[in-house]
């Protein structure tokens, strides 16, 4: 079944990863060797669940409550990449509706709860949008989506990245500046975690419990 799938060319690019993703008790770290990266990953892991001295740990416990998320999602990602998290990428799809107006003109719709979402995050915002989300937006269009879309986000967003696959995530992040280990995912469901896989990112928050109290 699988091989006559494959002849025809209709198997989703993410499906390999998918496959490939390691089974239950795997921390997705490096694996065991003498190299520079694994010494440094080994190092950090070890620190990060040594119990810490209560300063350090309320200095992450607000650290996640700015972002959003747990202490042990904090902590669980410091461990797994040797760095703090401190942005988030958004796909479009779920921060707003996006269409054409009577003028042909790019007008954009915030789901209102995420917009109140937006509002009490307190870590940079990175929103990806998929390359068609609006049928044959011309470059001088999404030059200017940033700007329009934080008219409805009050200026939260930091940019904007054109794609839907990890590498563009990857393209965003770097453009701006930021290691890919310092950011997670806020999605929803199997296909958005998997998107977070494939661009390296240490986590994928649920956006029904992003900025939860409950987590």
């Amino acid at each position: 079944m699988g091989d006559r799938l494959d002849r025809l060319g209709v198997r989703h690019a993410n499906v390999e990863t998918l496959l490939r993703r390691p089974g239950i008790g795997h921390n997705n770290g490096p694996v065991f060797d003498m190299s520079w990266e694994a010494w440094v990953w080994r190092r950090a892991s070890a620190k990060a669940w040594q119990a810490p001295k209560p300063e350090v740990a309320m200095m992450r416990l607000k650290r996640a409550e700015r972002l959003g998320i747990t202490y042990k999602e904090l902590t669980s990602a410091l461990m797994d990449s040797g760095a703090h998290l401190g942005a988030a990428v958004l796909p479009l799809s779920l921060a707003a509706r996006v269409r054409r107006g009577p003028n042909r003109e790019v007008i954009i719709e915030p789901r209102n709860f995420i917009a109140d979402l937006g509002a009490k995050f307190r870590g940079r915002l990175f929103i990806l949008g998929d390359i068609d989300a609006v049928p044959a937006m011309s470059e001088a269009e999404r030059g200017e989506f940033l700007a329009l879309l934080n008219r409805a986000f009050d200026g939260k967003v930091e940019a904007v990245g054109w794609g839907h696959d990890g590498p563009a995530i990857r393209a965003m992040l770097k453009a701006n500046g930021l290691p890919h280990q310092e950011a997670f995912l806020v999605g929803a469901g199997v296909g958005h975690r998997i998107l977070g896989e494939t661009a390296g990112l240490p986590l994928t928050k649920d956006i029904d419990t992003w900025l939860s109290p409950s987590g």
